[in-house]
């Protein structure tokens, strides 16, 4: 196994070389280009990636535990099955991602665009999230427990099956989202809009709604047992 540095590891990206199941650890890798790298299954915990840029990198199963995400760029990048806790992702460039099957904790990302990204299948737990754009994202499957949105866009995102139960959403938009068979149990909402959308299952059991706006959404087979609904615009 080759020992890396941050100029061998640039060097090796730059003439199209893998760099798969590596030993990065600790490495600095402040202000480096990796843009397009195969990191996949990489060790890079305690590796300090401020102000890096990793567009369209595969990082699959890269391990990133203590890493320094400051201004990171990582636009197209590709992060399925990776793992991260308590970090701040608000400075980071996280355009177009793809996160499959990952899990997020205590997390908080605020002013982001994230339009389109696909977190399908990944979990997400008390984690804080604020003027997002993740308009036509794709979280089918995912499992977001506990966490907070605020001022966020989630219009033409497709959730199905997906279980967003014990959160908090507040003056957040899922317009012409699709809602098959996702369950928002327990949750607390205040001034939601869900206009134009597909509500198919719809799971609002022991919910308290503080203003929803379903205004030509098609609705059938919605649950809400024990919801208790205020100020419902239909």
């Amino acid at each position: 196994m080759m020992v890396y540095d941050g100029q061998k590891l640039l060097d090796a990206v730059l003439n199209g070389q893998p760099v798969e199941g590596e030993d990065l650890r600790g490495l600095d890798l402040r202000g480096l280009d990796l843009g397009g790298a195969n990191l996949r299954g990489s060790d890079m915990r305690n590796t300090n990636l401020s102000d890096t840029k990793l567009t369209e990198a595969h990082l699959e199963r890269v391990k990133l535990d203590g890493a320094v995400l400051k201004r990171t760029d990582f636009t197209g990048a590709h992060i399925s099955e990776i793992s991260l806790r308590d970090v701040d992702l608000s400075s980071c460039i996280l355009q177009r991602i793809t996160a499959l099957d990952s899990h997020f904790l205590r997390i908080k990302v605020f002013g982001q665009d994230l339009t389109k990204c696909n977190l399908s299948g990944s979990v997400i737990l008390h984690s804080l999230f604020k003027d997002l754009n993740l308009s036509e994202a794709v979280l089918d499957n995912t499992k977001i427990l506990f966490c907070h949105f605020e001022s966020c866009n989630l219009d033409k995102c497709s959730l199905k099956e997906s279980n967003l139960g014990l959160s908090f959403f507040i003056k957040t938009s899922l317009n012409e989202a699709i809602l098959k068979n996702t369950s928002f149990m327990a949750t607390a909402v205040e001034d939601i809009q869900i206009k134009d959308a597909t509500l198919d299952a719809l799971d609002l059991t022991l919910s308290q709604i503080q203003g929803l706006d379903v205004t030509g959404s098609k609705q059938r087979g919605i649950i809400m047992e024990k919801a208790v609904v205020k100020n419902l615009t239909r």
